[in-house]
């Protein structure tokens, strides 16, 4: 079985880093693209988190591992969606910044540490997983409209 298997994505979003990083970590923010769901943390590092939808549910939850404001944000990923992930064990996502320009912003996303191809793998890197919540990400940080999903 493939443990090495890693999604990796890079997108330019036309915005300074600042606003990219306040798209990232901003539950306000976060709810528009992230399938309704509000990030929930301290954000320092040995924190835990949360996507919280509705009802309280914790559609993803993990620890805060790195830190690094407008450059760089790790965590562990436990996914809860649906019962096929919630047996994964949890994986790690790893956002990083890098300005491009005064107000455009290379954001480099990888997903990896899977036990193999797992329901989380297969989730988060296939259609309506990572390309499109940061898709949508990019239109709501450019236009102040996310992807119309539904």
């Amino acid at each position: 079985m493939a443990k090495n298997l890693e999604f990796s994505y890079d997108l330019y979003i036309g915005a300074p880093a600042a606003k990219v990083w306040k798209g990232i970590v901003d539950g306000d923010v976060t709810r528009h693209y992230v399938y309704g769901t509000r990030l929930e943390t301290k954000l320092k590092k040995g924190a835990p988190y949360a996507y919280v939808g509705e009802g309280g549910f914790k559609v993803v939850d993990g620890e805060i591992l790195e830190v690094e404001p407008e450059k760089r944000l790790v965590m562990t990923w436990r996914a809860h969606w649906d019962d096929s992930v919630a047996k994964d064990r949890a994986s790690r996502v790893t956002y990083e910044l890098s300005a491009t320009g005064p107000s455009v912003t290379l954001l480099h996303l990888v997903h990896d540490d899977f036990d193999g191809p797992t329901a989380t793998y297969s989730g988060s890197v296939h259609a309506g997983g990572w390309p499109l919540m940061l898709s949508s990400l990019k239109s709501l940080l450019e236009t102040g409209k996310p992807l119309a999903t539904k």
